[in-house]
């Protein structure tokens, strides 16, 4: 994958932030809230053209595209969102050093899908019980629109 030079500078910032709360110069839940934010901003707006999608957030975008609406933002269980498949937390701030390993990590973190907020619940409450990562989709019994991504199970 073509590294960007927003993927470089997001890699830089993760660096410095973790350096810092290595360092004790910052507290771990404000990095991850700042690199978090800006991991969020690039779907901003893009759920209905992320390329791995539910079943279920497929059949939404037709159906409102079909009467000429956008799927509603908030507030339905017909509302989409991009679930990051990979997750990061505090230990990550501690492991990963280097500009080039935060490439890594961030990259492996924005892999997201659309779903809808009803198959988001579900997701939440088995990530919640500890199901993460590719498994908590085969747990929630989503099924994937179209070529299923990579580390979908088959």
């Amino acid at each position: 994958m073509t590294r960007t030079n927003r993927d470089q500078r997001d890699a830089e910032l993760a660096a410095v932030l973790a350096d810092a709360v290595r360092a004790d110069r910052l507290q771990a839940a404000d990095a991850l809230r700042v690199i978090r934010h800006e991991m969020r901003r690039r779907n901003t707006n893009r759920k209905a053209t992320l390329p791995y999608r539910s079943a279920g957030a497929q059949t939404v975008i037709d159906g409102y595209a079909a009467r000429g609406e956008m799927p509603p933002k908030n507030g339905s269980d017909d509302a989409l969102h991009a679930d990051h498949v990979y997750e990061f937390g505090a230990d990550q701030l501690q492991r990963t050093i280097t500009v080039n390993d935060w490439h890594d990590v961030l990259t492996a973190a924005r892999t997201v899908v659309v779903v809808t907020a009803r198959e988001n619940y579900t997701l939440e409450k088995l990530e919640n019980s500890g199901v993460r990562g590719p498994a908590k989709y085969d747990a929630a019994g989503i099924t994937w629109a179209g070529e299923p991504p990579a580390f979908a199970s088959d």
